[in-house]
């Protein structure tokens, strides 16, 4: 009879617990305190500048260093060239042209802050090149009185003596309630420490996050929930290093990138700015923003299009899939394996290089599909000037894209067939149709039903035959839920707050067409 191992020491056990949870938790504090750093470092400099332009101003020196300083006179249209428009800037009581052969490169800095301030009016703001610079402007009654900050310090270093010091702490307090009998406390204040540096870098939200995961980890200590966790790593070791790869990739190649995503939904970016807007995004989506709703910007009408977009594609992939391999079964066929390979070519092919193939076929005066109508006497079709013709040319793309795979799957179904139902049901008289109806397609059922749900999951999300073939024309009336996304992240003003809330809207729409499809696809099986 083997004896158990000895228990784990309980402080070990503790700082282990605690150590762990610890090191997760500071990982989001960094994260918070450099966005903290950041915040009041952008904060400071915008004070700056808006301190040293209301000096310029008044017509004082600035207090703090800076790059280019004046007060910008109004745009005067040159004599010579009326659309070009020359600017003068008063600086240190002297006055001159901005720009020339010989000005100071700052010159544009002072004329760009100029053109914006006509546009906005006073504004403070950092300049987009990195360099942390801050640039303000103010009205006075002869011009915009305008200050570049110079080139600004290192933001503030982490505190490290905190640091050291918060977690000494910590490690003392679970260290103690170790050794009082008291671990699963110990290890719960040793980690509610953490709340302290969580509310100066994250105010109470992220504090509260803290307190509530040091009761979640002082709980499951003190259940031995984490002794049993530990002892199964231990125990199957060998497997998790085999599987910790693929599940670090996964980690970060899917899971953060989703949850930016997803927290991304709720901010709305503007210009630069971050700003929160809770369900706003979400709100404006569904309703489809006030607009008809036969407008291309509607999300039910791209909601409508991507749908029959799917099922044409998923259709036609299947017919043509499963007509092409019973066909490529016959047994009279000859050459059977060099059309199999001819006919999977056009999923071999990238699909982006097949896209751009196709829109050159589709291309009005030189394309090859009017030159074939040309060549039977019917006249050319302009075809992405009308929606029906331009989803047409996308649906037929994307067609030749997709049969191959349904091809592939049938005939692996096909060859899953006993011959012995054929020969006994040709014994029986039955005949070429009620063979297919009878014996092949209720085989082909349960290998087509995933195949349908994949592939209407890959066709809902095709991105690349939409934007290369038809680019959405006419007027967007052809976009698809994920290009119009993309349109509203790189398209219409950098808006990502409502790209990731889209983003969402597709997951959680695929998520329950998955659900739904598996089950439709699983009663089908069980069926007698």
């Amino acid at each position: 009879m083997t004896t158990p191992p000895p228990p784990r020491p309980p402080v070990r056990a503790a700082l282990r617990d605690a150590g762990v949870v610890a090191l997760l938790v500071w990982m989001v504090l960094l994260t918070a305190f450099v966005r903290d750093r950041n915040h009041e470092f952008a904060r400071r400099e915008r004070d700056r500048a808006l301190a040293a332009a209301q000096a310029v101003a008044r017509g004082e020196a600035p207090m703090h260093a800076t790059t280019a300083t004046g007060v910008v006179r109004p745009a005067v249209a040159s004599k010579d060239h009326p659309f070009l428009a020359r600017r003068r800037v008063v600086d240190g009581g002297r006055e001159r042209g901005l720009g020339g052969p010989a000005a100071p490169a700052t010159d544009k800095l002072l004329y760009d802050a100029a053109a914006r301030f006509d546009r906005e009016g006073a504004f403070v703001a950092l300049l987009p090149d990195g360099s942390g610079r801050a640039m303000a402007a103010v009205a006075t009654a002869r011009g915009p009185s305008i200050a570049v900050t110079a080139p600004p310090g290192a933001p503030a270093g982490l505190p490290w003596l905190m640091l050291v010091g918060v977690v000494g702490l910590g490690a003392a307090l679970v260290a103690a309630g170790a050794l009082s009998g008291r671990g699963g406390l110990g290890v719960g204040a040793g980690l509610a420490v953490l709340a302290v540096p969580a509310w100066m870098w994250g105010g109470v939200a992220l504090a509260g996050f803290v307190v509530v995961v040091a009761t979640i980890a002082a709980v499951s200590h003190a259940r031995g929930l984490t002794d049993r966790f530990a002892a199964g790593i231990v125990a199957h070791r060998v497997a998790l290093t085999f599987l910790t790869p693929a599940a670090i990739a996964m980690l970060v190649l899917v899971l953060v990138p989703f949850a930016v995503g997803l927290i991304i939904g709720f901010y709305d970016h503007q210009h630069g700015t971050w700003t929160f807007a809770g369900l706003d995004n979400f709100g404006r989506i569904l309703s489809g923003d006030g607009r008809a709703f036969d407008d291309p910007l509607n999300f039910w009408f791209i909601l409508g299009v991507t749908v029959l977009w799917t099922g044409a594609n998923v259709v036609f992939h299947v017919v043509i899939g499963t007509t092409l391999a019973l066909a490529l079964r016959q047994p009279w066929l000859r050459a059977r394996g060099l059309f199999r390979v001819l006919l999977i070519v056009p999923w071999a092919i990238p699909n982006y290089i097949t896209a751009l193939i196709w829109k050159g076929m589709f291309q009005g005066e030189y394309g090859a599909v009017n030159s074939l109508l040309e060549g039977v006497g019917l006249d050319g079709v302009s075809w992405f000037s009308s929606w029906a013709t331009a989803f047409a040319a996308n649906v037929a793309t994307n067609t030749w894209l997709g049969f191959p795979f349904m091809m592939v799957v049938a005939l692996g179904a096909l060859e899953s067939i006993p011959r012995d139902l054929y020969e006994a049901a040709e014994v029986d008289g039955a005949s070429a149709w009620q063979r297919l109806t009878q014996i092949t397609l209720p085989h082909l059922r349960p290998a087509l039903g995933p195949a349908v749900i994949l592939g209407s999951i890959w066709t809902f999300n095709m991105f690349n035959v939409i934007f290369l073939v038809s680019g959405g024309k006419p007027g967007g009336s052809t976009d698809i839920l994920v290009t119009d996304a993309y349109r509203w992240a790189f398209e219409r003003g950098e808006r990502y707050g409502m790209a990731a809330a889209m983003g969402t809207v597709i997951f959680l729409i695929l998520l329950l067409w998955t659900v739904f499809g598996t089950r439709v696809t699983r009663k089908t099986e069980d069926a007698p």
